[in-house]
């Protein structure tokens, strides 16, 4: 299996098995860096703006985005640090497509962990 065709089948299992947005979101990112080998984050849309949501990787200049849009509006962008390829930017196409639901709660934690 290729490893795209892993990412995606994995991020179904996570939305499939998670119960939160966050919990899945988080998992998203985290396989996401894992199996690419770059910082990967969400930036959530807030009052107009882009507000940082989970990240997971390492620290570099953002060298691609894909929008994460839901009933047509974007809600927030997938971002990584490396260039994807022809081929990735199809899965992360599916995986964003898998997500975007999960992406239409405002994320006001800069990232870190919260409990209820």
């Amino acid at each position: 299996m290729s490893r795209d065709a892993a990412a995606i089948a994995a991020v179904e299992s996570i939305v499939q098995g998670a119960e939160e947005a966050d919990e899945i979101l988080r998992a998203t990112v985290d396989l996401l860096a894992e199996q690419y080998e770059a910082g990967v984050g969400i930036r959530f849309v807030e009052e107009g703006a882009f507000t940082d949501g989970p990240w997971a990787g390492h620290q570099a200049r953002l060298l691609d985005v894909m929008p994460i849009t839901y009933n047509g509006d974007i809600v927030a962008e997938l971002v990584v640090t490396t260039t994807l390829a022809a081929e990735d930017r199809v899965a992360w196409e599916r995986i964003v497509d898998l997500i975007s639901p999960y992406c239409l709660v405002g994320w006001d934690i800069g990232g870190e962990r919260w409990e209820p």
